[in-house]
């Protein structure tokens, strides 16, 4: 996988004709022999689905569903040789739309394969939940040293405007006065993203993006939100980020590389933090809108490097076309794939590629339906002590006869418990 060839926008390959760094899924499948297998390889689905009774396959997509907590990613045509006739995958469509839709779930059709005179084509299987306040959840930990364009990249994709490349997009993320004035984030941050279940993007506030974020509208539409942890990249700062990748419980990292500067700085203590954890992660190079292609070329080579080496033990995938994102999507959880997206947050250039691949995330943990809900505590506050204050708090946590916190008469530092 050379990182010197040069990256053109040409049509989407055929199986035929695929370049070695996007091999075909079932090769993939094989290649990777991950620490715990994903969904897709706990069971082995069948590629053709227009002679199996709709029972049949109703149970092996609700057992897909269980697997994923949810979700589910379904391949048609991913056999030797690969794909169906055109008849036949369309009745196989037709099969896993059904059912879908009698397992209360979306089906949205992901991307088509032309292989010769056959076609292959993958799908996303998405359940509807009862609750139409619930929605499924994803825990993205945004790692990389100061400078990379963490806060800025969140900034534009959770509210759907471009940067100025003056560091705009990164003020709606930031908590304190301090962090406004150096540009440089302190504490842990949280920004979220909402995907419906077709897997459309639900944007924050107003367009002009001078409206305040409204989590809750877009947690009301949303059947999937991502949630974005933002840490800290300065040195000085690395309890706060050990803090976040321990207390958040992350599903998945995202490491940024900033493509003018490189591996430097805490770039690599944050990886291996990651991998020392065991959480999946993907990488984000930015500025490739400023940086010169030879020294954009010599960051990918460097990083290309440090993910084969001995400690990483992973296998780059330069992601450039939605081929390349279902395929990373496919193969992610193996913990051996690692997929690299080079993004401007200035042009927006291959954003809608990163969304596609945020949407197609899925959680590592298992869902405990019957379990209390449980809520972490980080921060504390000031605030004047006055009666009329605390009276009009305390009827607001009284719920049901119960407290949900203890209030203290005296605060000087804002006691929590």
């Amino acid at each position: 996988m050379d990182v010197d060839m040069q990256q053109e926008n040409g049509p989407e390959p055929s199986c035929s004709d695929r370049v070695p760094r996007a091999r075909t899924l079932s090769s993939l499948n094989t290649l990777f022999e991950p620490d715990k297998p994903s969904p897709e390889q706990n069971q082995a689905t069948p590629d053709d689905l227009s002679s199996l009774p709709l029972e049949t396959v109703k149970e092996l997509l609700n057992n897909a569903l269980m697997q994923g907590n949810g979700e589910a990613l379904w391949s048609l045509g991913n056999s030797d040789p690969p794909g169906l006739p055109p008849d036949v995958l369309e009745k196989s469509l037709e099969v896993l739309r059904s059912a879908a839709t009698a397992l209360e779930a979306n089906c949205s059709l992901l991307r088509t394969k032309n292989c010769g005179e056959r076609i292959a084509a993958d799908c996303l299987i998405r359940t509807k939940l009862q609750d139409v306040d619930d929605f499924l959840e994803v825990r993205v930990a945004v790692l990389g040293n100061v400078d990379a364009g963490k806060s800025t990249l969140l900034g534009v994709l959770t509210h759907g405007l471009l940067d100025d490349g003056r560091g705009l997009a990164r003020m709606r993320l930031f908590r304190h006065k301090h962090e406004m004035e150096s540009g440089r984030t302190s504490s842990v941050g949280n920004d979220i993203l909402g995907f419906d279940g077709e897997g459309h993007v639900l944007h924050q506030g107003a367009t002009d993006g001078h409206a305040q974020p409204d989590w809750a509208e877009v947690c009301r539409r949303a059947a999937k939100v991502v949630t974005f942890i933002d840490l800290a990249g300065h040195e000085r700062y690395l309890k706060t980020t050990v803090f976040g990748m321990t207390g958040h419980a992350p599903d998945v990292c995202m490491l940024m590389v900033g493509a003018n500067a490189g591996l430097v700085g805490m770039t690599k203590e944050h990886l291996g933090l990651a991998l020392a954890l065991h959480v999946p992660v993907f990488v984000v190079v930015t500025k490739i809108d400023m940086c010169p292609q030879n020294v954009l070329q010599d960051t990918l080579r460097l990083l290309q490097k440090l993910l084969r080496s001995p400690g990483c033990r992973k296998m780059p995938l330069l992601v450039q076309n939605t081929d390349d994102v279902v395929t990373a999507a496919m193969n992610f959880h193996s913990q051996r794939l690692c997929p690299v997206f080079q993004v401007s947050n200035v042009s927006g250039q291959n954003l809608d590629l990163l969304k596609q691949f945020l949407n197609l995330l899925r959680t590592r943990m298992e869902a405990m339906e019957s379990e209390p809900a449980e809520f972490q505590m980080d921060d504390l506050y000031s605030v004047p002590v006055r009666s009329s204050h605390w009276r009009s708090l305390a009827d607001e946590l009284r719920v049901s006869g119960r407290w949900h916190c203890r209030l203290w008469n005296r605060a000087p530092r804002g006691h929590t418990s």
